[in-house]
C-alpha cells in the first residue's frame, strides 16, 4: 500500500511507501497542444519538406526538443521504479495546419505535417504502452481534427468503441480504479493574473454539473487549449487541471498582450493506484533573454 496527496503543487516523484511494498500503478502522462508544424513550437530533429528541403529546428525549438526527451526520460524512470504500465494521452493540438495565418507555419503540406507529428513522438511511444489522442481546435487541426485522426490511425492509437474512430473528443476512462476525463477545451478561461486559478474552479463545477446525475462520476478532470496552468485543486469534489503546452509565444500571443510573459510549458503526470492518484506537474521555463543594453 502507499500514501498519495491529491493536492501536490511540487515536481517530486516520491510518494511514501508504507510497510516496505513497492507500488504497482498505472502512470497516465498527460500532454497537448504540440502544435506540430509551427515556427515556435515542438518538432522533430530534422524535418525533411516533401519538396526537397531539409529544415532544421530553431534555437528554442532545440530548448524545447530537450524538455521534451527529458520529459519522457522522466516517465521512463519512474515506469521502472514502480513497475508501472503507462498510458500516455495527447490532449488536442498535436499538429498544426492553422487556417487564422500560414505564416508561422514550416509547411503547408499536410503529408508534411503528419510525418512530422509521427516522428516528434517516437519518445513517448517508446515508453507508452498505451496511446489515447483526443482531439483539438479545428482551425489547427481541420475540419473535425481530421489530421490528428489520421495521424491517431497511423500510430494504432486506442480507438473510442462508441465511435470506432482512433481519437476522442472526450476521453473517460478510469486507470487503477481513477476515474478521469479529459477533453481538450474546458469551456472557459482566466486570461488575466488577478483571474488566474478561476476558470479551473469554473470547469470543475461544470464537470460535476454534467455528471451530477450520472452513475459515473469523474476524480479528475483534464484540459488543454489554453496554453498555461490552472488548478482547482480541492475546491470541489472533481479536480480540474489546465495542463500547459509545448509551444512558445506566437504572434497571436503577442498581439493578444500575452507576449511579456516567461513562456513556461511542460505535462503531467498522474500516478493512479486503486482509486487514488498523485499528480506531478512537470515544469520547464524558457532561459529569460538578456535585455538590451546600449
Amino acid at each position: 500500500m502507499w500514501l498519495c496527496t491529491n493536492y501536490d503543487k511540487t515536481s517530486d516523484w516520491k510518494v511514501q511507501i508504507v510497510n516496505g511494498a513497492k507500488p504497482m500503478t498505472t502512470i497516465l502522462a498527460v500532454v497537448g497542444d504540440l502544435h506540430v508544424n509551427s515556427a515556435v513550437a515542438l518538432c522533430p530533429e530534422q524535418m525533411a519538406r516533401d519538396d526537397g528541403p531539409t529544415i532544421l529546428p530553431s534555437k528554442s525549438q532545440l530548448w524545447l526538443r530537450a524538455q521534451w526527451l527529458q520529459f519522457w526520460q522522466d516517465v521512463a524512470t519512474a515506469k521502472a521504479h514502480y513497475q508501472a504500465d503507462v498510458v500516455a494521452v495527447i490532449n488536442g493540438d498535436w499538429g498544426d495546419v492553422n487556417k487564422h495565418s500560414p505564416y508561422q507555419l514550416l509547411s503547408p503540406n499536410t503529408d508534411d505535417v503528419l510525418n512530422w507529428m509521427q516522428e516528434t513522438v517516437v519518445p513517448l511511444r517508446k515508453v507508452a504502452g498505451r496511446v489515447f489522442i483526443v482531439r483539438g481546435t479545428e482551425a489547427h487541426t481541420g475540419g473535425v481534427g481530421w489530421i490528428e485522426n489520421r495521424a491517431a490511425q497511423e500510430i494504432k492509437a486506442e480507438p473510442d468503441p462508441n465511435t470506432g474512430n482512433p481519437s476522442w473528443w472526450v476521453l473517460r476512462a478510469e486507470f487503477d480504479g481513477v476515474r478521469v476525463l479529459i477533453t481538450h477545451h474546458p469551456g472557459t478561461n482566466s486570461t488575466r493574473p488577478w483571474t488566474r486559478g478561476g476558470a479551473a474552479n469554473r470547469a470543475a463545477a461544470m464537470v460535476m454539473d454534467a455528471h451530477y446525475s450520472s452513475d459515473w462520476k469523474p476524480q479528475l478532470a483534464v484540459f488543454a487549449h489554453v496554453h498555461h496552468n490552472e488548478d482547482s485543486f480541492d475546491n470541489h469534489p472533481v479536480r480540474a487541471i489546465f495542463n500547459r503546452s509545448w509551444t512558445l509565444a506566437d504572434a497571436y500571443s503577442h498581439r493578444s498582450g500575452f507576449g511579456i510573459r516567461r513562456d513556461s510549458i511542460g505535462g503531467m503526470v498522474v500516478l493512479c493506484d486503486a482509486g487514488q492518484y498523485k499528480v506531478v506537474k512537470r515544469v520547464y521555463r524558457l532561459p529569460e533573454a538578456h535585455p538590451w543594453q546600449n
